[in-house]
């Protein structure tokens, strides 16, 4: 097997190409994907809506299957895909789209990989010397718009382009995009005439910001030391600084070698608050005596006396399961005396809530109840303004805000996952909260996030 292994290496050494090896049969990616018109009927009233949404909801996220899906790290592994409705004056197009990754264009040349834990540990150490694609960039995160073109993003890779062409009602993946002295992306990049981003290094406890020209070339960077091991999967940007969290991550050593992603939080230990000047390049340091995580912010506020920081935190959290709960809360930094705040209601500590989005002067989250995502919460500050219950239905990822007569309307998919081709598109109006609702007929994915793109839009 050595033997056999290292002359695959040097083959490839002397090629110029990866390694190829026939794991099974081979297979086509284009075989799972889905492009039709949509056929629906509506009262008079509720038709009138949807011919006034000219643009395209498109959703992100994994290729698994919920019922198997039993971790955090499972639910980030899955192939990405994207989903999307073209609303185009009331004719709706659903489109399903299959980014195509390094490593889905090496799996349909050679076909799939085996999903076996040492094979994967060999293929990542073959990645690093260029003899392998990036197993690991799957592309199924978010979604991002940088000088009108848009790129699916995965923290563990760099973004790919896509065409969203809306003479074909479709999207389809152009390339992917690579950066001088980077490696990977964060799949919550900031974009507002320059790019801003980070990537971070687990084993070096290393984390580098990074601002970018919209074509990825550097205009400045900085290197931030952690405590922690850094897995940071979201950063605020305010309008002078990047604050990043040092959560107290740490290796569950028990389970070292039973689980995919061995990393816990210890929050006993201290949760450090990094608060970096993008002009200086300076760095504060915040202390809160307690350990938190945060996955998305929701809003941010800053005075000249502090920082309020709005997102879902996290208490308890292994990426080797899925039992966790997102608490909505404030954080307050006081600039003068470091201090570190943090309030709670506690109607909202009896809820879990994630995927917030922020509309006037709202934010809409995901609600999950026993382990179901069914509803939303409509918060403003840390009030609760509204819960919508959609019991018999599972929603799909994150929603999208789009106006129509200038009254915000909620987009987002959801599906019965007790009967198979029973996904949906909703449009919910905001004020009223009446729900309409067009069947897809299609089987819907789990989905992270979401973006809505006008028709009017150049891309």
């Amino acid at each position: 097997m050595k033997v056999f292994i290292y002359l695959l290496i040097l083959l490839s050494l002397c090629s110029g190409f990866f390694i190829k090896y026939p794991f099974g049969n081979k297979f086509t990616i284009r075989d799972k994907e889905i492009n039709k018109k949509l056929n629906y009927v509506l009262p008079p009233e509720k038709q009138s809506i949807i011919n006034k949404i000219n643009g395209t909801y498109a959703l992100i996220g994994p290729d698994v299957n919920i019922k198997n899906i039993s971790t955090i790290i499972d639910l980030f592994m899955g192939d990405g895909n994207i989903q999307s409705v073209f609303f185009n004056n009331g004719e709706l197009t659903f489109d399903k789209h299959f980014i195509r990754t390094e490593k889905i264009i090496y799996e349909e040349e050679n076909s799939k990989l085996p999903d076996i834990m040492m094979l994967k540990v060999l293929f990542d150490l073959l990645y690093n010397i260029k003899l392998f694609p990036n197993i690991m960039g799957v592309a199924n995160t978010a979604l991002i718009r940088i000088k009108n073109q848009l790129y699916a993003l995965y923290e563990r890779d760099t973004p790919y382009l896509l065409d969203l062409n809306l003479l074909k009602t479709k999207i389809a993946t152009l390339h992917k995009i690579k950066i001088p002295n980077m490696r990977t992306f964060s799949a919550h990049s900031k974009y507002n005439k320059t790019i801003e981003t980070i990537d971070y290094d687990i084993l070096s406890y290393k984390v580098y910001y990074h601002q970018l020209t919209e074509e990825f070339n550097s205009i400045k960077n900085k290197m931030i030391n952690t405590k922690y091991m850094p897995v940071i999967h979201d950063f605020i940007k305010t309008e002078n600084s990047v604050i990043i969290m040092d959560s107290p991550l740490v290796i569950d050593i028990p389970n070292l070698f039973k689980n995919p992603l061995p990393i816990m939080l210890d929050n006993t230990k201290k949760t450090i608050i990094n608060v970096l000047n993008t002009t200086t390049m300076n760095i504060e340091k915040y202390f809160y005596n307690e350990g938190f995580y945060i996955f998305h912010y929701a809003d941010w506020r800053e005075t000249n006396n502090t920082i309020e920081i709005y997102a879902s935190m996290y208490d308890k959290l292994d990426f080797s399961q899925l039992d966790i709960s997102g608490k909505y809360r404030k954080m307050i930094l006081n600039k003068e005396n470091k201090n570190v705040m943090i309030l709670k209601n506690p109607e909202l500590e009896k809820l879990d809530m994630e995927f917030p989005v922020k509309f006037d002067d709202k934010i809409v989250f995901r609600s999950m109840v026993n382990k179901r995502i069914t509803g939303f919460v409509i918060c403003k500050d840390l009030d609760i303004i509204k819960k919508l219950d959609l019991s018999d239905k599972f929603i799909s990822g994150e929603p999208a805000i789009v106006y129509i007569d200038k009254t915000p309307h909620l987009i987002a998919f959801t599906f019965d996952d007790k009967i198979e081709n029973q996904g949906f598109v909703i449009v919910i109006n905001m004020n009223t909260y009446e729900i309409i609702e067009i069947p897809l007929n299609e089987s819907i994915n789990i989905g992270f996030h979401s973006i809505f793109i006008n028709n009017e839009t150049n891309l």
